[in-house]
């Protein structure tokens, strides 16, 4: 079996060093476990060598594979294959009795486990934790817009009101209480609260 196993096993190797060259560009995450693949392959291949058998070449390519749309999808699928990847040495192991491929078996499924699903892990969550952050912020400036632009509205009414004469000092103070001049525009909306102030008391003078 040992031959079956092995070939089961680099085949298995070969498609998952093919799939991160393939996103390579998308992060050093993925470069760094295609060296990695690169490692079991090498390993693999040893015992394969050892046996006399012929070790055939890599059937996969970039081409093998979907298009991704985003970061996340990647992720996403190589956890995916990690842990099918880890699923299958189970599968090998159980149906190996040679100990020096069952400790090449054991030492290619440890690192599956231990490292490059923790590694894509860890990726995927700062991925999410910097679209969390942007998608915070923008809502934290449209909502300040949002705000600003009814402070706006509301400054044109008062006004309007000055200018009829029904403006009263309480409108005003309670209005000129609402400015918040860490808004977005605060300067504007303030310098705008201010002319307001400035003109009804030029008006209560007269």
């Amino acid at each position: 079996m040992r031959a079956e196993n092995l070939l089961l096993a680099l085949n298995d190797e070969y498609k998952a060093y093919s799939f991160y060259a393939s996103v390579s560009s998308y992060g050093q995450v993925f470069a760094h476990l295609q060296n990695a693949e690169q490692t079991h392959i090498n390993a693999l291949s040893w015992h394969l060598q050892n046996l006399g058998v012929v070790i055939p070449q890599n059937p996969y390519n970039a081409e093998s594979f979907a298009s991704f749309s985003s970061i996340e999808e990647i992720l996403q699928t190589a956890l995916i294959n990690e842990n099918k990847n880890v699923e299958l040495y189970n599968t090998l192991i159980a149906n190996e009795k040679d100990s020096e491929v069952l400790d090449t078996f054991y030492r290619l499924q440890a690192a599956s486990f231990n490292n490059h699903i923790p590694a894509l892990i860890h990726t995927f969550e700062q991925v999410q934790g910097v679209a969390r952050d942007s998608t915070q912020n923008l809502q934290s400036t449209l909502k300040a817009l949002s705000e600003g632009k009814a402070l706006l509205n509301e400054a044109g009414e008062m006004v309007n009101k000055m200018q009829n004469g029904a403006l009263s000092q309480m409108e005003l103070e309670s209005f000129l209480h609402k400015f918040n001049y860490s808004l977005i525009g605060g300067v504007i909306v303030g310098a705008l609260g201010a002319s307001l102030l400035n003109e009804f008391l030029n008006q209560n003078k007269e």
